[in-house]
């Protein structure tokens, strides 16, 4: 049995996010097509999670757990999709399989943002409803931590943005980061970690080009750039 259509509704989950669990059995003649899609909306919730802990992952600089999660994308395949669909869920599956393959963390970057577009790529050929939840919201205080939140609430906008396609996330994602403070770890740790704040800098320069960033390919290849960044800067944190 072929489902006649996909039915997508992502939320927004942390990367130790569970799947919904399962809604109770149809009782009528359609039963084996709701169960289906069923199924497929949850291999779905799968995918997402699996991606948000491939990026939790790049950003940690854990490398095993980007290729661990990476793994599961690869792996899940949608037995009931149309023959038309199949080409572009290998292709999710194949960026998958590079960012398990990866040698170092660059490279696991750069396929991250490899396989946004991929998922994009399936969803506007499979015409797939996206309820993409909003990011938490950040406030306004000064410190570290608050900061932080802001930067990780735009990095998520960004991935949306990738995923959707939705192009207002990604702007929006990229203005935040581009008026970035240049002294965010500075104004902490002190002067001396200089490194930390350059890599501020070029955070902010990658909001900028993602603001100008048109394509997938574009926009891949900056989120890589960004991911690659923070997980300097989170490193250069925790060795200081």
């Amino acid at each position: 049995m072929r489902t006649s259509r996909l039915v997508v509704a992502l939320g927004l989950f942390s990367c130790h996010a569970a799947v919904p669990e399962p809604s109770p059995a149809p009782r009528n003649d359609d039963a084996p097509l709701v169960i289906a899609m069923q199924a497929a909306q949850r291999r779905m919730h799968e995918r997402y999670a699996s991606t948000r802990a491939v990026i939790d992952g790049v950003v940690r600089s854990d490398l095993p757990a980007v290729r661990a999660a990476a793994e599961v994308v690869s792996t899940l395949d949608e037995p009931d999709a149309l023959p038309r669909w199949q080409p572009y869920l290998a292709a999710v599956q194949a960026a998958a399989r590079d960012i398990d393959q990866a040698g170092d963390l660059r490279a696991a970057a750069n396929g991250t943002g490899r396989l946004a577009t991929r998922c994009a790529s399936c969803h506007v050929a499979t015409h797939a409803r996206l309820a993409l939840g909003d990011p938490p919201a950040s406030d306004d205080g000064a410190s570290l931590a608050h900061q932080m939140r802001g930067h990780h609430r735009a990095a998520q906008q960004l991935w949306q943005g990738l995923i959707g396609p939705a192009d207002e996330r990604w702007a929006a994602g990229a203005q935040a980061l581009s008026a970035m403070p240049f002294d965010i770890v500075a104004a902490r740790d002190g002067a001396e970690f200089v490194g930390d704040i350059d890599d501020s800098a070029r955070i902010r320069m990658f909001g900028r080009r993602a603001l100008a960033a048109r394509t997938n390919d574009e926009r891949a290849a900056v989120f890589g750039d960004l991911l690659v960044t923070c997980a300097h800067c989170h490193a250069a944190l925790r060795d200081r």
